[in-house]
C-alpha cells in the first residue's frame, strides 16, 4: 500500500468505540463513548491545562479528569438497544457529580480511545 492509500483507510476507518457500565441509583446503565477525531481532542485539550506536579497532567500535558467532563458530551451518550441516545448538559453533569467510581471509569475509557490504544499502536507497529 502507498502513504495516499493508508491515509484514505485511516480516513474512511470506523471509530472504535468503548462501553461503560455505570450505576444510577441501584440501576445499570451503559454508556458508549467513540475516539475523537484528532484535532477534537487536542482543541479540547488545550482546555484542561496540566495541573503542576501532577505525573499524569506532566506526561500528557493536560488534566485528564477536566478534559474528560468537556468531551464526554462530544463522545459520549447512553445504550439504548441498538441506539446511541445523547445526553443533556444536566445529565452529564449529575452523572459527573454522583458516583466516583463511575467518573473513573468514563475518564478510563475515553483516555484508552484517545491517547493510550493509539500511543499502543505506533510501539506495536514499530515492533512488527
Amino acid at each position: 500500500m502507498t502513504f495516499e492509500d493508508d491515509l484514505k483507510a485511516e480516513c474512511e476507518a470506523e471509530r472504535p468505540t468503548a462501553d461503560v457500565d455505570v450505576l444510577l441509583n441501584g440501576n445499570p446503565y451503559t454508556l458508549r463513548f467513540t475516539q475523537m477525531e484528532g484535532m477534537d481532542w487536542a482543541s479540547n485539550s488545550d482546555l484542561a491545562p496540566a495541573r503542576p506536579g501532577v505525573l499524569l497532567d506532566t506526561r500528557y500535558g493536560y488534566h485528564l479528569r477536566q478534559l474528560v467532563t468537556i468531551v464526554a458530551p462530544q463522545c459520549g451518550g447512553r445504550v439504548d438497544g441498538d441506539m446511541v441516545v445523547p445526553l443533556t448538559e444536566d445529565q452529564w453533569r449529575a452523572i459527573f457529580k454522583g458516583n466516583g467510581r463511575n467518573v473513573a471509569r468514563i475518564g478510563d475509557a475515553i483516555f484508552m480511545l484517545n491517547e493510550y490504544n493509539p500511543d499502543k499502536a505506533v510501539e506495536d507497529a514499530k515492533v512488527a
